[in-house]
Order: structure tokens, then C-alpha cells, then sequence
């Protein structure tokens, strides 16, 4: 079944609610994002995108193949006289290959939030707080030039958020995960998790403080084994610098199913002792004060002491460090150049040091100058290398590999054409 004939049903239920709920229906509010384009590779073929094996993320300007795409829409369903409102969330996501006018292979569509959420559910300590239940984006945090949700819990779930506590607010969330493997269903191999997070602690002038402890333990049925695991994470905001832009370092700890660090997948084959810790960091600036750039940077730290090997024998135990910065100078308020370097390596425990190098150079005609003024279209080309150990380490066919479009050299271009937004 394609993703046309599985969207009938949901088209029809649609049009069959039309004439009932036209007269009644709340405003909705649409909201989205996309990011689409056409590229190539030096010497031919389609446009190639860099990452290292062991890297979990990319640099992504110049550097993102596919075309992806959320439609979100919302709408307040009901407002009692104390204030409470009560909303609804939706949103589906889409991935293509970008091949194509008319595309149904390798097309993913998936319904990312489907929730209710009572605001300002209320009086005191309540007065502010949340109440929610479904599937959901929830509180994530990122680096946007490498795409990098280093802080992120989404999926099924319920919780209340933004409890008043004097200092700070408290929010809890229960969530859920369940993952298949060879032998047995995702309804059958669960993990029930706890995230507790005090946020918005001050600490000092436009600085605060947030620590989270994600508890996960094993819920699935007898004789299906997979781990518990905890994870703690310390993570300190700085608004109000360079013109309205602001610094983030996060500190995170992770053990057994944590021991991945991805709250929203975490790992269902992972011994109960693994365990990894990891420091990010993330700077923002914009123009103002006689100047006219923008731009972001980012550096990552990341330890992993794991079980296991790769399939060349490599341990999963090493080292992630990751550098970018991405600075961008805007001429006018519509014309911009942005480039971007990217460096990544990751140190095996028991293997050879990978390494890669990615820069973009960008012209971009937007909607502001800001960094996160959108839309945006750019041009860009974009320049990478990486190392013998990157290249032995790279699944076959993959960019980096010697069956890759690149063949035995390390090295490649790529350039092309993107337009980003979201609303």
C-alpha cells in the first residue's frame, strides 16, 4: 500500500465532517516547516551529503539531500470563564528523495503530535502550568546548524508542565517507548519512562538554570529482555547577548537504555551498564550595534563507554568531538552570504581515528537580517574530506565509502539550490 491509497481514508473522514462541524469549528492556526531543493555532485550523479561514521549528526548547510516538510495545525477548542483553555495539536511529517514531479518510493509519512493541552489549568502554584495527554514534540532543545536535538523527549505520553514552585517551575511527563526486534512486537518490548525537569532556576542576570532526570524502566512482557535506564541532565540559558542572541552549555549523563543519550529513541539492546556523558555547546549572535553579521557555533564532547562492536570490528566505546560555526554577513536586509565548517572525529576505543571536514560557502536571499529570519533561498557549494579511517569505517554505498559516489577519493563537491522556511 502506497502513502496515496493510506491518506484516502483520512481525506474522506475529512470531507465527511465538513458540512457537521462547518458552522461550529474554531479558528485554526497552521503552522509548518520545509526545507526542499535540487543539487548535483562534482563529476556527476545526484547531490551527496557528508557524515561520519560514529558522528550522530551532520553540518547541514549544503548538506541535507532529501526534502522534508511539517504541517502543523492547531486550534483552541474551548476557553471556560476562569481562563483555562483548552487546545489541540496536529501535525504530520513527510520525507522524500526529492527525485521527481510525481514521487511515491522511499516516501515516510509519519503523524508526529496528536495531543490535547489544557493552558493556564489553574489558580496558585497553577496558574501557568499545563496539562497534556497524547503524542508530542516535548520541551526539546537543539543546535540548529547540525540539527543536533541533544534534548529531546517527544512521542506518546501525558504530563503537566510550568508548576510554580517560587524558584523556578516543575514539570512531569510520563512517556513511552516501545521498539521491535527480530522476534518480538513493539507492543510487547516497552520501556515506561519518568521525566522530571525543574526549569527557569535563576541563577544570574537573564541566566537560568534547568536539571532533568529521565527515569526509564523495562515494562514489556515476561521473557522479553531489554534494560531500565536513567538519565540527568544539567543545562544553563544565557539571554540578552550579541544584539538578542544567547549561549546554552548542557551538561548529560546517560545509563543503559539512556546510555544512547536520545531520550525520544533510546536503545532497547543496550547492556545495563553502558553509559555515556556529553557536553554541548551552542552560541548565538545577531547584527546590531554597527554590525552586520549573524551566525552560530557549536562544539561537542561526547564519551561513550558501550558493549558491543561495529560490523568492521571497531568498538561502539570512543570519543565524538564535533566543532561548527556557521557565520553569516548580511549586505542588505534580503541578501546574505553564509558559510559554514564543520569538523567531526570519532576515536574508536580499539579502532583508527576517524576525521572529516565539511565547508559550504552560501548566497542566500531572505526575509530579514537575522539568523533565523525564514525564508530563506541560498545557492550553495559545498567542500568536504575526510580521512582513510572515515572511509574504511562508512557502510558500502554510502558517500564516504570507496563504492560511494566519490569512488576511492577523499574528497567531493557538491552544490545546488535550497529554499527553507517555517511559519
Amino acid at each position: 500500500m502506497n502513502i496515496h491509497t493510506r491518506l484516502l481514508p483520512l481525506a474522506a473522514a475529512l470531507l465527511a465532517a465538513l458540512p457537521a462541524a462547518a458552522q461550529k469549528a474554531p479558528p485554526v492556526d497552521f503552522h509548518g516547516y520545509f526545507r526542499a531543493g535540487v543539487g548535483a555532485s562534482g563529476g556527476g550523479g545526484d547531490q551527496a551529503c557528508f557524515q561520519l561514521a560514529g558522528a550522530t549528526k551532520k553540518y547541514r548547510l549544503g548538506n541535507e539531500c532529501e526534502a522534508y516538510g511539517e504541517l502543523e495545525l492547531d486550534a483552541t477548542v474551548h476557553e471556560t470563564p476562569g481562563g483555562s483553555r483548552f487546545k489541540i495539536g496536529t501535525m504530520l511529517a513527510l520525507v522524500m528523495p526529492n527525485h521527481s514531479d510525481w514521487e511515491s518510493d522511499n516516501v515516510t509519512l509519519n503523524w508526529r503530535e496528536a495531543f490535547v493541552a489544557v493552558e493556564k489549568m489553574g489558580e496558585g502554584a497553577f496558574a501557568d502550568a499545563t496539562l497534556w495527554a497524547g503524542k508530542r514534540y516535548y520541551d526539546r532543545h537543539d543546535v540548529h546548524i547540525n540539527d543536533f536535538y541533544f534534548w529531546s523527549n517527544s512521542g506518546p505520553g501525558a504530563g503537566i508542565e510550568d508548576i510554580n514552585v517560587g524558584l523556578g517551575k516543575l514539570s512531569y511527563a510520563l512517556r513511552r517507548n516501545g521498539e521491535k526486534s527480530e522476534t518480538v512486537s513493539a507492543e510487547r518490548r516497552q520501556l515506561l519512562g519518568h521525566d522530571i525537569r525543574w526549569k527557569d532556576i535563576p541563577v544570574n542576570p537573564e541566566g537560568a538554570l534547568t536539571v532533568g532526570l529521565d527515569l526509564r524502566h523495562r515494562h514489556s512482557d515476561k521473557g522479553v529482555k531489554n534494560p531500565g535506564g536513567q538519565g540527568l541532565t544539567v543545562m544553563h540559558t544565557q539571554k540578552g547577548l550579541f544584539n538578542g542572541g544567547y549561549n546554552k552549555a548542557a551538561l548529560q549523563f546517560g545509563k543503559g537504555a539512556l546510555s544512547n543519550l536520545d531520550h525520544s529513541f533510546p536503545s532497547f539492546d543496550a547492556d545495563k551498564s553502558d553509559k555515556s556523558w556529553r557536553l554541548v555547546e551552542s552560541l548565538v549572535w545577531q547584527p546590531g550595534n554597527g554590525s552586520r553579521w549573524s551566525g552560530m557555533a557549536t562544539l561537542v564532547y561526547e564519551d561513550r563507554d558501550l558493549t558491543g562492536s561495529y560490523d568492521n570490528g571497531d568498538s561502539k566505546s570512543g570519543r565524538w568531538i564535533s566543532f561548527g560555526v556557521r557565520p553569516v554577513y548580511h549586505f542588505t536586509d534580503r541578501w546574505s552570504l553564509a558559510s559554514e565548517l564543520g569538523l567531526d572525529q570519532f576515536k574508536p576505543e580499539d579502532g583508527a581515528n576517524r576525521k572529516l571536514t565539511k565547508l559550504t560557502v552560501a548566497a542566500q536571499y531572505g526575509s530579514g537580517a537575522n539568523f533565523w529570519a525564514r525564508p530563506v533561498i541560498r545557492a550553495f557549494w559545498t567542500h568536504a574530506r575526510w580521512n582513510r579511517a572515515g572511509q574504511d569505517a562508512a557502510k558500502a554505498g554510502e558517500t564516504l565509502s570507496d563504492t560511494g559516489i566519490f569512488g576511492s577519493s577523499r574528497k567531493g563537491n557538491t552544490f545546488g539550490v535550497q529554499a527553507e522556511v517555517w511559519w
